[in-house]
């Protein structure tokens, strides 16, 4: 059916779209540069045409064999709105060609910051991280979804203000629902046997890697991977094979994994493994663990991050395009520009831009640690 609607257009073309330069979308936003592309779906640098704002456009072919990923994360972010540290959809909408979704423009991604590093960050800026990271999480958990691809390419600093001091989580494109509504009533959603594999090979639980339904508790482990390989590279990272992968993990113990981490983050570990896919994950009992080493450290939120101290930092701002050849990957960062997070004039006031993801810097910590504490969904 895919390929009959194609021919009714007048492409055979199911992957990226290519939007040409200077286009403009939904009679508002000028595309000003292509920042990236995945599989199926590219995204672009916008500018609103008459605001100057800036954001992030994602477009997918309407032709993806196996149905549309941008209609998932449309799905997600609506979920999302109004809620800290998270992209912001503007709009989305659909073509003849391919559907579109315009959203909150970020900064760099925890990945291209941690290869600026060289690939190893101090005890300072993981434990910070991984309080950002677990605050990003359950902020999609509470509105009934899981990730399911959490990893450093998924998470991006802000733009402005505090949130440049914030990894946000992104990419919702893996993403699953786990509360459905039956006959007007909430439910945990049962767990399918046998599953396909959903996610990244490296930084998805072991679970996951056996096709086991995933779960608030995937996501989790996933979160103590990337913490781990924060300080070193992890145990399998010289894997290839994802079944070789898979027994690595089940055969690493809790102490290797963590060996250069600060001890107390082992009791994040064991309390994952006493959960299950129903279990709800004690997120504040994990915030706290965290906030303790934070303590023993001297840790102070407003202290510089390993990337921000390092004399270089200003030429990542710069973006040196792929030469001929090179394998294009998807980027989330964006040359250093007029960004999204301005605001418009109307009538003689000032009315915060839709877009807008930015807060004053200060010493207090980006959210408030009692939301650790809050069961918003009741499971």
């Amino acid at each position: 059916m895919a390929a009959a609607a194609a021919a009714a257009v007048g492409t055979d073309e199911p992957g990226p779209v290519e939007l040409p330069i200077g286009k403009t979308v939904a009679k508002k936003w000028k595309v000003i540069e292509k920042l990236g592309e995945g599989g199926c779906g590219a995204v672009y640098l916008v500018e609103d045409t008459k605001s100057r704002a800036r954001a992030a456009l994602k477009a997918e072919s309407n032709f993806v064999a196996g149905g549309s990923v941008l209609k998932l994360e449309v799905q997600v972010l609506k979920r999302l709105a109004g809620r800290k540290y998270v992209a912001q959809l503007v709009t989305a909408g659909k073509k003849e060609r391919y559907c579109y979704m315009v959203m909150t423009l970020f900064g760099h991604s925890l990945g291209r910051l941690f290869k600026f590093c060289k690939r190893e960050f101090t005890p300072s800026t993981q434990v910070r991280l991984g309080l950002q990271m677990l605050y990003g999480l359950k902020q999609l958990h509470e509105v009934g979804y899981i990730h399911r691809d959490l990893k450093p390419a998924n998470l991006a600093i802000g733009k402005k203000g505090k949130a440049t001091r914030v990894v946000h989580l992104l990419d919702f494109g893996l993403s699953r629902e786990y509360i459905i509504k039956i006959d007007g009533k909430t439910e945990i959603r049962k767990p399918r046997e046998n599953t396909l594999f959903r996610g990244t090979t490296k930084y998805c639980s072991a679970h996951a890697n056996c096709r086991g339904e995933q779960g608030r508790v995937d996501d989790l482990w996933s979160m103590v991977y990337v913490l781990a390989e924060m300080r070193g590279p992890l145990p399998w990272d010289q894997l290839r094979d994802k079944h070789e992968i898979g027994k690595m993990k089940k055969a690493t113990s809790d102490e290797k994994l963590l060996s250069k981490c600060a001890p107390p983050m082992l009791e994040i570990a064991k309390h994952l493994r006493e959960l299950d896919y129903y279990k709800r994950p004690d997120y504040a009992k994990i915030y706290h663990i965290l906030d303790g080493i934070m303590v023993d450290l001297g840790v102070n939120y407003a202290d510089s991050f390993d990337w921000e101290v390092l004399p270089n930092y200003n030429q990542l701002t710069t973006e040196k395009k792929p030469s001929k050849g090179t394998r294009k990957t998807k980027i989330i960062t964006v040359s250093e520009d007029v960004s999204i997070a301005k605001t418009t004039e109307s009538s003689g006031k000032h009315r915060k831009d839709p877009t807008l993801q930015s807060e004053e810097c200060d010493d207090k910590p980006p959210f408030n640690p009692a939301e650790f504490e809050k069961n918003e969904l009741g499971y």
